[in-house]
Order: C-alpha cells, then structure tokens, then sequence
C-alpha cells in the first residue's frame, strides 16, 4: 500500500482530481441523458456513475485496505463485502460531481469533493473545480488554495468577521427536505446581516468559498456527508468553524448532521444558527 501520511494523501487526491478532470470538462458540453433520483431535483447523470467509478478503481488500486462511501454506489471495498470501518481503516468520502443540477444543465459551478478520514477524524481532503482549475486542499499542514498562473495560496481565516463584511453562500431552505414554518422568514432575517445571499447550487463550493473569505458564512439543511466532509476539513484547517446537526444536536464527526453552520467567527455562525432554529 502506498504511503498513507496526510501529506501524501492531499497531493494524491489532487493529482486524481486533476486526471479526471478533462474527461469531466469534455463532458459539461454535452450531458447526455439526465436522469432523477428521488425527485425532478435530484438529477444524476451518466458521469456522476462513471467518474464515482473510476476514483473507486484508483483508490483501491493504490490503497487497497480503504473503504469508501460514494454518493451514487453507497459503501464500497474492494473485496465487495462492506462492514462497520474499524478506527484505524481508511474511509473515503466521495462526491464525484457536486452540484449536478448546474453541471447538467451548463452552469460552472460544479466540483469533485473527495476526503479521506480516519477513526472519525479528517486526513486529507481536495476540492476540484475543473471549469476554472481551482483546487482547494488541506492536509495536517493547514488548508491551500491553488490557482492556474498563480502560487499556492495557504488559507487563513480571521476569526474578528462580522456577517456585514461580505456574502452568505446558502442553499437553504432546501427543496430536497421539507421545509418548517418560518424557513423564508429567517432566511429573510438572516439575509438583512450580510452583504447578499448567494444560492450556488454545490454545498461543497460554498464551504471553499467560506475557508479562502469569498463569503462569511454558509448553513444549510439536508446534506449528506459526501455533500460536506471534504469542506469541513478545508474551512477548519484555514481556520474557521463548522458545526453539524441532527435533530438540534451538535454531532461528531460533523459530516454525520444533516443540518450545518460553517463561518470564519462566531459571529456570523450565530446568525446561521438562528436561521436554522438552532
């Protein structure tokens, strides 16, 4: 098995972003068939299969006593037989296409969200946006920004922001969960703080947009660990916080909670804590 330390593990993780990514470029001009999951919302396409596909095969190529968790193939190993991952098992965490809906319909604002963890705990974790060539990255070492034309960028936050200083990328409420009385009315209330609301459409972009200080805050509801674990990591290694819930309890690890504050200070996590009836 290769070489399993944190560093090593983030730059294998972009060096399989950065492979898949033509293919995935190539393949934004023309879709194919889209099809749906558990609504007209929830689209999945050809590519979401393929690519979860072939970042299986090279994970278990090069690290042959992972486990994975994919968003379209649920648990995989390579022997075919999935049981509870013991704490010292790597356990892999894959989106292969965050933010589907834009990629299948031309938008940009899609990503590959891959982590690798740990006993519960964060090794190493990548995001890829193959459109621009950003990919943001964190390892023990701290969290990274890098760019095409330009350096390396090491993400640090400051923890003195105010909701006022700049945007809140959020995709709440959410049409994938049913919603509670009040929702548009605390989004409304939450949206008088910050400088505008931005709805991407890619939960796993928001949380890169929060660690490199393009937004100040980001919450939402009805997120499934794929969606989040490779952001957690990037936002608390840059320095910044992210809290996950689940029935109006904090839960470890974070990517677990279905329902999510992620910020640079406390003050802005607080607004997104009331508007999530926190």
């Amino acid at each position: 098995m290769n070489d399993t330390t944190s560093t090593s593990l983030r730059q294998f993780i972009v060096d399989l972003t950065a492979d898949l990514s033509p293919d995935l470029r190539a393949a934004s001009r023309d879709v194919g068939t889209i099809d749906t999951k558990s609504s007209f919302h929830d689209v999945v396409t050809e590519h979401d299969k393929a690519t979860e596909q072939k970042i299986r095969t090279a994970i278990f190529a090069a690290y042959p006593e992972s486990v994975l968790l994919g968003e379209e193939g649920g648990w995989a190993s390579p022997s075919g037989e999935v049981t509870e991952p013991s704490p010292t098992d790597l356990v892999w965490i894959v989106d292969p296409i965050d933010g589907t809906s834009n990629f299948a319909s031309g938008w940009d604002h899609w990503c590959i969200s891959i982590s690798a963890t740990r006993g519960a705990e964060h090794v190493a974790s990548a995001i890829c946006q193959p459109l621009t060539g950003r990919v943001w990255s964190a390892d023990e070492n701290g969290a990274f920004l890098d760019e095409p034309e330009q350096d390396t960028r090491v993400l640090k936050l400051g923890n003195d922001a105010v909701p006022a200083d700049g945007l809140c990328a959020t995709e709440f409420p959410s049409v994938h969960k049913e919603g509670r009385p009040g929702d548009l009315n605390r989004w409304q209330e939450a949206s008088k703080h910050f400088r505008s609301m931005r709805r991407s459409g890619s939960t796993a972009l928001d949380l890169c947009y929060v660690a490199d200080g393009r937004a100040v805050a980001s919450f939402s509801h009805g997120v499934n660990a794929w969606d989040v674990a490779a952001g957690i990591h990037i936002i608390r290694q840059a320095g910044g916080f992210y809290e996950g819930y689940r029935d109006g309890t904090e839960v470890t690890p974070a990517w677990d909670g279905p329902v999510y504050v992620a910020g640079p200070s406390e003050k802005c996590m607080e607004v997104g804590r009331k508007a999530l009836a926190l």
